[in-house]
């Protein structure tokens, strides 16, 4: 399988400190976005050590056996320990966590792993679909029917996330897997871009910007 990829992270105009972390090692096929929270640094401790424990765990297993999507899921929990257990004894650590969200390539496929409401995308064929459930409150009420789109962009619910890594000791993770065609392009991120730029946009976006994806 061949593989094109870039990444890129940007503090934004709102906050002084970028508590997202991510990882981008195609040597393992490995793509995560992490979206800290916590007072002070201790969001960017938390998405930081989640990215890092995820990319070494795989790391080693991956020498051991083929990849797949329960592989990806336990480096996940492995994660949610280490940030766990970091916000217990951390001096302004308590309360910290951050979602993950991510792929792990493999043959003929990948698997996804989600917890938070950072997000997954798939773009084929002129069309854009989120691969990802949204663990939030504002995910949860649109998927009941208790709100519209609209009315989930104004809602004072919508940074209410219901799972996130790090504030419980065991957390339930989301994986799929899925086949990849040719030309398929997967676009992970935060809600830092999803927030603000609706799906045509962003399938817009990155249609223009295919071809030159690795500048």
């Amino acid at each position: 399988m061949n593989i094109q990829f870039s990444s890129k992270t940007d503090v934004g105009k709102k906050r002084r400190l970028n508590e997202d972390s991510f990882c981008a090692a195609g040597d393992i096929g490995l793509f995560l976005v992490a979206d800290g929270m916590g007072g002070h640094a201790a969001g960017e401790i938390a998405s930081q050590t989640a990215v890092e424990v995820v990319k070494l765990s795989l790391s080693d297993w991956l020498r051991k056996g083929p990849p797949n999507s329960e592989v990806f899921a336990r480096a996940i929990h492995l994660a949610n320990k280490a940030v766990f257990e970091m916000a217990e004894k951390g001096q302004g650590m308590k309360g910290m966590g951050t979602t993950i969200t991510g792929i792990l390539i493999y043959n003929g496929g990948f698997a996804t792993a989600n917890v938070g409401d950072s997000r997954i995308y798939r773009i084929r064929n002129n069309s854009i679909e989120q691969l990802s459930t949204d663990h939030s409150m504002v995910g949860m009420q649109l998927s009941m029917g208790l709100i519209t789109k609209e009315e989930a962009k104004t809602s004072k619910y919508k940074n209410v996330i219901t799972r996130a890594i790090g504030t419980t000791q065991t957390i339930e993770i989301d994986t799929r897997d899925e086949e990849a065609i040719k030309n398929d392009l997967i676009l992970i991120c935060s809600d830092g871009l999803s927030s603000l730029v609706e799906d045509n946009d962003m399938l817009d976006i990155a249609k223009r910007c295919t071809l030159s994806l690795t500048q």
